[in-house]
């Protein structure tokens, strides 16, 4: 199954373009299938305990989610050592991680690229 992660943390955010609808209705697309199990968080992307989060990874672990889609970077993670290392429970399990907003081939220069858009 796939797998949708949203995370919007300020009302500001929201009021630039990444409320959460915006960010659901761009991953659906992108997922290009109605059977996918969303997870939304509305907190601080610095933190690594977050619900949805947690869930999603849990179902991962699980063998539940088979790819993720999310919008940016950023939105899975704040902080990069935090991106680092969900994203490399993904691969370890092999989960494909996809983006909305960019294509980060899995080589070195689209690993930096994606790890510095995750830390703006």
């Amino acid at each position: 199954m796939i797998g949708i992660y949203a995370r919007v943390s300020t009302e500001e955010q929201a009021k630039s373009g990444f409320i959460l609808d915006d960010q659901l209705r761009e991953c659906r697309n992108k997922a290009a299938t109605s059977e996918a199990a969303e997870y939304v968080d509305d907190v601080s992307g610095e933190l690594l305990d977050r619900s949805a989060l947690s869930r999603l990874r849990q179902d991962v672990k699980d063998g539940v989610i088979s790819k993720i889609v999310c919008l940016d970077p950023d939105r899975l993670s704040r902080k990069l050592m935090n991106q680092l290392l969900i994203t490399d429970e993904f691969d370890k399990r092999g989960i494909e991680l996809v983006f909305v907003n960019g294509e980060y081939a899995k080589i070195p220069e689209g690993q930096r690229f994606s790890s510095m858009r995750g830390n703006q």
